[in-house]
């Protein structure tokens, strides 16, 4: 594909999953207060999505001795305009040689080929080097998550739970077309909204941290109007024994808001989770939702660090 000085870029292939996952952990340990060791194998899910194409969509950075040193991701979206997400990854020792921005560049057009007129990145905040460099090369902060974090060694206690409300396990096999509605009519005004369809459903539930016994389907008078899910996320270190409970999306429809049903939607998946051996909980929520900060405040949710996202027009 191409080369820089002593650096070859290629295209990503079906043999790179543990490199990638090596890459990804030797960077992410180095700073993130709550690093987990993931594995290939996570990533071969996480690119199993319909959208992404290994060899189309992943260019790799190896060294001259063959050894991965960085790596840039873009996931086309279903926006309108059209719009690529974009990751860059550069190991720790290999910093500050300008191999991101070749990564970044190469990444702009790819993009700029399928159309996208704007680009968006993901930085954590305490990540400072990285603000430094999506800013330089011209990204603008647009919004930001709030990751929470809850420990907790018992069930979680109910106060005042709806008496009207139920709560069952989505049918994976016929109620796919449920959730997807669901989805999109509690998230279609969020600032990253992308429309969720059966086919992208399918993609997910495959994934290796899928656990289907956290997806949970609330009801009122028969009546869907909420819906939980939770991944599980366990360290590849064995020094690590905790499961830890990584909610996915918790939501109720917006004309069932405010009656408590979010709360206990809530309360459900942290004691299906515990039951199931999980002691740590932790979710992503807009900065701008004070409402759903607070319910998660109460209920001694800790925020850990931010999610910036950042943004260029073309």
């Amino acid at each position: 594909m191409g080369t820089s000085n002593t650096f070859l870029l290629e295209p990503g292939n079906d043999t790179m999953f543990e490199d990638y996952a090596a890459l990804y952990n030797a960077i992410d340990s180095l700073d993130n207060p709550d690093h987990i060791e993931i594995s290939g194998e996570y990533f071969r899910s996480s690119f199993s999505h319909p959208s992404v194409e290994i060899g189309r969509d992943i260019v790799l950075v190896q060294n001259s001795e063959r050894v991965l040193v960085a790596a840039g991701t873009i996931f086309s979206q279903k926006t309108i305009p059209p719009s690529s997400r974009i990751m860059v990854q550069v190991h720790p020792d290999f910093q500050n040689r300008g191999i991101g921005s070749m990564v970044l560049e190469h990444l702009f057009q790819l993009g700029i080929k399928r159309g996208s007129v704007f680009f968006e990145c993901r930085v954590p905040s305490f990540r400072f080097d990285a603000i430094s460099f999506v800013e330089f090369h011209g990204f603008e902060h647009e919004y930001s998550w709030i990751k929470m974090q809850l420990e907790y060694d018992k069930p979680v206690k109910p106060r005042n739970l709806p008496r009207d409300l139920k709560f069952r396990s989505l049918d994976l096999k016929r109620e796919l077309k449920i959730w997807a509605e669901l989805h999109n009519e509690i998230y279609k005004d969020s600032t990253d909204y992308s429309l969720t369809t059966v086919k992208s459903l399918k993609a997910q539930i495959k994934h290796v941290n899928f656990d289907p016994e956290l997806l949970i389907i609330c009801e009122v008078n028969g009546k869907p109007v909420g819906i939980g899910s939770g991944w599980s996320i366990k360290s590849e270190n064995e020094g690590s024994r905790k499961k830890v409970l990584q909610i996915q999306g918790l939501g109720i429809l917006p004309n069932y808001r405010r009656r408590g049903y979010g709360q206990a939607l809530l309360y459900e998946i942290l004691n299906r989770a515990f039951r199931n051996d999980y002691r740590i909980a932790e979710l992503v929520v807009y900065s701008t939702n004070h409402a759903a900060i607070g319910l998660y405040t109460k209920y001694k949710f800790q925020e850990r660090y931010r999610h910036l996202w950042y943004k260029l027009i073309i």
